[in-house]
């Protein structure tokens, strides 16, 4: 009900045995408890779950006033992560709207007891963040960079920051379940099942004994904690035709892409490799092979499955050695043959990554970097008629020489480096005989390679693609529609507008490297 002054005095004067409570239809969580012992105003309202009942004071001495002044200010006070204030609080509150002239100092919180002395689950997630990044630094490298990346990410995704503020001691299994819960809603089930893979191993280190009086974490509170079902994660999964792929590979040699992402495109079909594997790759990694005539070798030194690393005797140890068929290695003398004239002309050393990054994100940052790997993911994604992403590549180069060539799943396997492979009717078969062969099975991977190079030439024949004006106008297209841009026409004139203004300002990647080249 709505209340007001005469109304409460009413309610108050006619209290009886039974305990009567009435809402401020004027002030959420505003209640009146009355009784014919006493009437109290109180706070009523939810908080992360369970109800908060908030004494405030006598009916007979608060105002409705002071009462709505005072509930407001106790709510925010505890949705603050402050806790439930003090009584002195709430008087001295009560207090200062009355005061005539005189200051009446309030502290901005004063918790009835003490929050505890623990972690955030701020403080919890970065100081996970540095222990990993601490391990995956120390001579033991206990975890790979992309690891670090992985799991700091996802403890700190926007569903998960909102237990920021809240002590990681009161944060249960439930909680977590509710963002996950949301995620799904989101359609993100994927991002659910590893919000809850990395949130128990997050708080499994939050229990242990070296940070758990630190942490204030109970090591079994996310032990009923479930992840979301994918469903059939094999049916969403594209394995494109041979076709599709060839397309890509033509797109890729067609020039409209540049020098960088079309070669890049080009290792990564001709290959089978992952992305973080093709954009890491180095110009000395590759060399000829000595052994047949005009063959390449390509030893990858980032593999997903650690198998050692390179020693003073064996340089090469580690590394997922691949043989590169002439047509293919031709390509990539000549792009390193490019790509270093570009260099010399530009008066600097060519990079040591295969594909270096274009420019830095802004002044002054690092411009001698690796490709990103989304680079790769949004210039495969714009090609017309095709919707595989890099990995599908993988998916078509194992199917296609499975069930078209017959070649055997364990030389599939050999290539595609996997241990235990996710991929289907992929298994790797020959892992002892490879960790022990010095050679690392080239005499098995290379006609595998030859074969699938060989499909990609027969299908890439038939290939018709637009001229290059319609097709480079499509692939923009494509990118402007999925950076969300509704608008080219002032897409262009805004990024006109910033070329001009990062020009005037001496910010252009030419301008940069003149005065790097002066210096």
């Amino acid at each position: 009900m709505d209340l007001n002054a005469t109304s409460v005095a009413r309610l108050v004067r006619e209290a009886g045995e039974d305990y009567k409570e009435f809402a401020d239809g004027a002030c959420p969580g505003l209640t009146l408890r009355t009784h014919r012992a006493g009437s109290r105003w109180f706070a009523r309202f939810r908080h992360e779950g369970p109800q908060v009942r908030i004494l405030l004071g006598d009916a007979k001495v608060w105002t409705l006033a002071q009462a709505r002044f005072v509930a407001i200010d106790v709510r925010r006070h505890v949705e603050a992560g402050h806790g439930i204030p003090a009584t002195e609080w709430i008087e001295l509150k009560r207090a200062a709207p009355a005061s005539k002239g005189e200051t009446v100092e309030v502290p901005a919180y004063m918790p009835r007891t003490a929050p505890p002395a623990t972690w955030t689950y701020r403080e919890a997630r970065e100081a996970w963040g540095a222990w990993l990044r601490r391990e995956a630094e120390s001579p033991a490298q206990a975890f790979r960079p992309a690891t670090v990346r992985n799991y700091s990410a996802v403890v700190g995704c926007p569903g998960m920051r909102a237990l920021d503020d809240r002590f990681v001691s009161r944060i249960d299994a439930g909680d977590v379940a509710q963002v996950v819960e949301s995620l799904v809603q989101e359609g993100k089930r994927s991002q659910g099942r590893d919000v809850v893979r990395v949130t128990k191993r997050l708080w499994a280190w939050l229990g242990e004994p070296g940070q758990a009086k630190r942490s204030g974490a109970a090591a079994g509170a996310m032990v009923g904690l479930k992840a979301p079902r994918l469903g059939n994660t094999k049916g969403r999964q594209h394995f494109p035709l041979l076709q599709e792929v060839a397309i890509m590979l033509r797109i890729a040699q067609h020039g409209v892409l540049s020098d960088g992402v079309g070669m890049a495109v080009e290792l990564l079909i001709y290959t089978a490799q992952r992305r973080l594997s093709i954009v890491r790759a180095r110009v000395d990694e590759f060399e000829p092979w000595a052994e047949r005539n005009g063959w390449g070798l390509w030893w990858q030194g980032h593999r997903k499955i650690s198998r050692g690393g390179p020693t003073e005797r064996d340089p090469r140890a580690g590394s997922h050695a691949l043989p590169l068929p002439p047509s293919v290695w031709w390509r990539i003398e000549a792009y390193l043959k490019r790509t270093g004239e570009d260099a010399a002309v530009a008066g600097r050393e060519r990079s040591e990554w295969m594909f270096p990054k274009f420019r830095a994100r802004r002044a002054g940052g690092d411009l001698d970097g690796h490709m990103a790997e989304d680079t790769l993911t949004h210039a495969v994604s714009a090609m017309p008629g095709c919707r595989a992403t890099p990995h599908d590549v993988r998916r078509a180069f194992a199917t296609h020489l499975q069930e078209d060539l017959g070649i055997a799943s364990s030389r599939v396997g050999m290539v595609l480096d996997h241990a235990q492979s996710d991929l289907l009717n992929v298994t790797d078969e020959s892992a002892t005989a490879r960790r022990y062969t010095r050679e690392q099975m080239l005499g098995l991977k290379a006609p595998t390679i030859d074969a699938w190079v060989e499909a990609l030439r027969v299908a890439k024949i038939s290939i018709e693609l637009p001229d290059s004006e319609t097709l480079k106008a499509l692939l923009v297209a494509e990118n402007l529609r999925q950076r969300g841009v509704k608008d080219p026409v002032a897409e262009k004139a805004r990024r006109a507008a910033a070329s001009a203004k990062a020009w005037a300002e001496g910010r252009t990647t030419r301008q940069r490297a003149r005065q790097t080249a002066a210096t």
